[in-house]
């Protein structure tokens, strides 16, 4: 018969056991994000979205795009939304740096992501030519980083389905914008760095066409 002594210690033991083959599973637990984008500047609720075509090596870009997030901060129903758009004649490096940012913001959500969005264009020399050494994101582990640029094949996926889709719409220029009133669905394109005026006469045309679009239900209903 064995001791009860013995049996505690041999539950003791299988229950260590198990915790420590937990613990690889935890990790990587810990390490899988949830994070897949849209990756969206300002207020997830607002009414109008700025969708920026960029490419990381457009040197309009590098110029546009921080004084179009400055812009997006001050409006309080405005927000932005990135779509990649590495373009071909900057060889490879564009290619690279869209998947360095989505992992970035895969491992390290959407903060991440827009770090590393700003560090690429404060670091990178423009029209393909890149950037020495990596980028350096606030929670990302470097490794896990090289990890996800190297052979994560869904965010690959991801940035060449954002490529299709720019060129179906009729996008092939960066900057390109578009501007969309999330309430009715309307979308007005924009090519070339649109300064804030032109941004709200977009708006301004967007809504007087859905509040004539409401004008024209009330005058359909029957009385």
């Amino acid at each position: 018969m064995t001791p009860p002594r013995f049996k505690s210690v041999v539950v003791i033991l299988l229950l260590l056991g198990v915790t420590l083959a937990c613990i690889p599973f935890i990790r990587d637990e810990i390490k899988t994000p949830s994070y897949t984008g849209p990756w969206v500047y300002g207020s997830p609720n607002a009414r109008w979205t700025v969708t920026e075509f960029a490419d990381l090596e457009c040197p309009y870009c590098k110029t546009y795009t921080p004084a179009l997030k400055s812009w997006i901060q001050r409006q309080k129903d405005i927000n932005m939304r990135w779509h990649h758009l590495p373009l071909d004649f900057h060889g490879p490096i564009a290619a690279h740096e869209a998947q360095a940012v989505e992992c970035a913001g895969k491992l390290g959500g959407t903060q991440a992501f827009w770090q590393a969005i700003d560090q690429t264009f404060e670091r990178t020399r423009s029209n393909g030519q890149g950037f020495n050494g990596h980028l350096d994101v606030d929670g990302v582990d470097q490794q896990d980083l090289a990890a996800c640029i190297a052979s994560d094949k869904q965010i690959a996926l991801r940035i060449n389905q954002q490529i299709g889709e720019a060129s179906k719409a009729g996008v092939s220029a960066t900057p390109t914008l578009l501007v969309r009133d999330n309430m009715t669905g309307r979308s007005i394109k924009l090519e070339g760095p649109a300064d804030g005026v032109l941004l709200l006469s977009a708006i301004d045309w967007l809504a007087q066409k859905a509040d004539a679009r409401q004008e024209l239900i009330k005058f359909d209903q029957p009385r």
